[in-house]
């Protein structure tokens, strides 16, 4: 209708995410619930809500997702961040 075009790699990242552990993960705020990030949970949608549950249960991130990396301002371990590089300097 609006002329975009979903690029059929987005989707199975997606479906990928959804069903990682071998069941069906609905994304959507009900299933970020069971996220074992609390940083990952507040960049979906009601941050306050995931802050403050966190917060209450002494909730700690282990920083392994891409979204609680990104926001702390961290590479993500993924793609180009997947490796280092050492250089002998002569």
């Amino acid at each position: 209708m609006y002329g975009i075009t979903v690029d059929t790699r987005h989707l199975s990242l997606i479906a990928d995410y959804m069903t990682f552990d071998g069941t069906f993960q609905p994304l959507s705020r009900k299933g970020m619930d069971d996220s074992a990030s609390p940083l990952q949970q507040m960049s979906f949608e009601s941050s306050l809500n995931f802050l403050r549950n966190a917060t209450l249960r002494g909730k700690q991130d282990d920083l392994v997702s891409p979204s609680s990396r990104l926001m702390l301002g961290q590479p993500c371990r993924s793609g180009t961040g997947a490796c280092s590089l050492l250089v002998k300097v002569i």
